[in-house]
């Protein structure tokens, strides 16, 4: 009986390969304050688990994004990019960004996008935790 090729792996582009390689703002999660939201997305039984901060300035912007990430490469690449698009934005800019939106921008396959839907998760729940006005 022939063997079923295996599937291939999924190829990262160039950006997202970096981000997967050396993460940015990984770890090191913020302490707990009014102006610092902490949100989880997916589940570790289910190959993917994140938690997200955010904290928010004075001025309202967002000034610090955190992240810690177990699961797919795409996934740990893409919080590592999210978190570097997010200071300079306010609190409703940010939740702009949607899995669809971060795959595109690190031109990932359209079956890694599984894989981002819970740092989106993650980054509306921690944009929900925050109790700033």
């Amino acid at each position: 009986m022939p063997k079923s090729p295996r599937p291939r792996p999924l190829e990262l582009a160039a950006l997202a390969r970096d981000h997967f390689a050396h993460p940015r703002n990984a770890a090191g999660l913020l302490e707990p304050a009014p102006e610092v939201g902490t949100g989880v997305g997916g589940r570790v039984q289910s190959g993917t688990y994140v938690v997200f901060q955010v904290r928010v300035a004075a001025e309202g912007c967002i000034d610090a994004a955190r992240w810690e990430c177990m699961g797919a490469p795409a996934a740990i690449a893409a919080s590592s990019w999210l978190s570097e698009q997010l200071p300079g934005c306010s609190p409703e800019q940010a939740r702009a960004w949607t899995a669809l939106g971060i795959g595109d921008a690190l031109h990932l396959e359209p079956e890694a996008l599984s894989a981002l839907l819970p740092v989106e998760d993650a980054l509306k729940a921690a944009l929900d935790a925050l109790d700033v006005e």
